[in-house]
């Protein structure tokens, strides 16, 4: 039997920060309080004791896209994120032609509990193709769509992996789609779209539970003659079920953006995610991101990922630690900071009763960092993966 014992930390629970101590015996969280115990102890002292963060839209880092399918990609890239406390990560593919996507999925089936990969892999987020030319941003132009049915079945009888998939709710068939993903437990996310906010509430109605990077590809406001026409981003605030992502990474969002997302959604409804590329890890320079056969690249430029024509952003390079501090930087409770990369992705996902919070006998996935949200140790299962 495995135990190890956490005293003293400030341990960070979904509504609070109580300084006490931590038990996990194996994979798990057994006690919580005053421990006394015969076992390794880590003296968490000044120290804030936290559950992992999970990034459920990332495609990559440390020089390496998610899409490569390699296991030395998964490797590499997860040990970034992992570095900077993401334990839980959903890798995420740019929309590619139909035997490539199959190919990948069915490569993730091949690796996903391979023990080389330090974090927890949760499953597949498909983003695309089914989306909006006009608001395709880093997304390859030659393969966005119109949903096919005979094309989707296909990919979701190829891997049962697939947690997550961004469409576009106004396209042709979304709906039907959105019905589908819903039966079998698959996350929809309304993204890359021109929706008008009847295509959203409408979608709701068909399974689409939440917003893929709010305000980056997301519609507003347009006035067509004279009439003011409601978008995503409206609408949004109004459908209390939807989730909304947020990429604050201090670029893509500005605190003005960020404040009102929380002022209208409350903490528990939105969802910080890196949509770190493969560039994260590195300087400037020019990355290649999605299927590598494509080639397609995105320039990075003072630590932001733009298109190499400068038309759009193009994911981040940020790590999951970098969002945490640009929440604290606007004055967000550091446990609902951290609630927003912990429970809130658990509960998209329906993976709450194992992960997201620190509450016994669930997964003892742990990290320890310290006021600057500099991360020293991160826990898996219970087994140290990273001690700085």
């Amino acid at each position: 039997m495995k135990k190890i014992l956490i005293k003293n930390g400030n341990v960070i629970f979904a509504n609070r920060v109580e300084k006490t101590d931590l038990l996990l015996v194996n994979d798990r969280i057994a006690k919580i309080g005053k421990i006394e115990e015969d076992c390794e102890t880590i003296d968490a002292t000044g120290l804030y004791v936290s559950p992992g963060f999970i990034d459920i839209h990332s495609h990559g880092g440390n020089g390496y896209d998610y899409m490569t399918g390699t296991l030395e990609a998964f490797t590499s890239a997860t040990t970034l994120h992992l570095q900077h406390g993401a334990t839980s990560i959903v890798p995420t593919t740019v929309a590619s032609d139909t035997e490539y996507t199959i190919h990948f999925l069915q490569q993730f089936d091949i690796l996903k509990n391979d023990e080389a990969i330090p974090a927890r892999l949760l499953g597949v987020h498909l983003e695309g193709p089914y989306l909006a030319l006009k608001q395709k941003g880093a997304i390859p132009e030659k393969y966005i769509k119109n949903p096919l049915k005979e094309e989707y079945m296909r990919i979701l009888e190829s891997s049962s992996n697939i947690l997550r998939w961004t469409i576009a709710p106004e396209l042709e068939g979304a709906y039907e789609l959105g019905d589908e993903l819903f039966k079998r437990g698959i996350n929809a996310s309304i993204g890359h779209s021109c929706a008008e906010d009847f295509h959203v509430y409408e979608a709701v109605k068909h399974g689409f539970r939440s917003v893929t990077h709010m305000y980056s590809m997301t519609s507003s406001i347009v006035r067509i003659n004279c009439y003011r026409h409601p978008g995503i981003n409206e609408a949004a605030y109004l459908e209390d079920d939807l989730y909304l992502e947020a990429i604050a990474d201090g670029h893509h969002l500005p605190d003005t953006l960020l404040k009102l997302m929380i002022k209208n959604k409350g903490y528990d409804k939105i969802i910080l995610v890196t949509d770190s590329m493969s560039a994260a890890g590195f300087g400037d320079g020019l990355f290649y991101l999605g299927n590598p056969e494509d080639h397609h690249q995105v320039l990075i430029k003072n630590h932001v990922g733009f298109m190499p024509d400068m038309s759009s952003f193009a994911g981040s390079v940020a790590c999951a630690d970098q969002l945490i501090r640009t929440m604290l930087n606007i004055g967000t409770p550091i446990y609902e900071a951290v609630k927003m990369m912990s429970l809130n992705p658990a509960k998209l996902l329906h993976l709450e009763k194992e992960l997201g919070s620190i509450e016994i006998g669930k997964k003892a996935d742990i990290i320890l960092f310290d006021a600057q949200v500099d991360v020293k140790q991160v826990y898996v299962n219970g087994d140290v993966k990273f001690k700085k």
